[in-house]
């Protein structure tokens, strides 16, 4: 069970040195992550103040996005909301890794990218 865990926390650590210097525009898939993220963060049981940055993430990332690409972030979303709400503690210990792994990291590269000199915000 250990070496499970252990080994999520390392495949987040892996993602989380590729989001670290996210784009200032999000991917496809960083924005279905995002959304997966904002599930996390807005679920009962693993609330995080990062919750109101990942809201503006999205917000900010919304335009120009194919229409099916809106219902998998939704799915992502809903989907990580009920895990991590009915979740057993091994699995809220995977989805807490998560939530401050990989979530985390979108966050603070966005803002990173968003505030860093000579960026264009567009």
């Amino acid at each position: 069970m250990r070496s499970a865990v252990a080994l999520a926390i390392l495949a987040n650590v892996a993602l989380v040195v590729g989001a670290s210097a996210a784009p200032a525009r999000l991917d496809d898939i960083q924005f279905i992550q995002a959304n997966r993220c904002l599930g996390l963060t807005s679920s009962k049981a693993l609330a995080a103040p990062d919750a109101a940055a990942l809201r503006q993430l999205i917000q900010s990332q919304i335009a120009g996005r194919a229409p099916f690409i809106y219902d998998r972030a939704d799915e992502a979303r809903e989907t990580a909301l009920r895990q991590a709400d009915r979740g057993r503690p091994a699995d809220q210990a995977k989805l807490a890794a998560e939530r401050d792994g990989v979530c985390h990291a979108l966050v603070v590269g966005a803002t990173t990218t968003a505030q860093a000199p000579g960026s264009h915000n567009s």
